[in-house]
């Protein structure tokens, strides 16, 4: 189930409009830092934030995506289903 989830999660990174604006204000945030910080330093900030929310993205949609396949084949919605199961 994971790996399914996986592969749309990676269709949807692929076709999101609204991601991709977000993923250009932190290009544009990149550009400010450089003016303060050495490139080098901006570069290491930028690339760990970028790292670490995305992989909290990806996280978070397989989650969701597990328990909406979860809750369809059931048939039924569990209150807190979706937590740290």
């Amino acid at each position: 189930m994971e790996e399914f989830a996986k592969m749309i999660y990676e269709q949807w990174c692929k076709g999101n409009e609204d991601r991709d604006v977000y993923l250009k204000k932190g290009e544009e945030l990149v550009d400010e830092l450089h003016e303060v910080l050495s490139l080098k330093l901006s570069e290491k900030i930028y690339e760990t934030f970028c790292d670490s929310s995305l992989e909290i993205e990806e996280r978070s949609f397989i989650a969701g995506f597990s328990y909406a396949c979860k809750c369809l084949s059931n048939g039924k919605v569990e209150i807190g289903g979706g937590l740290n199961e």
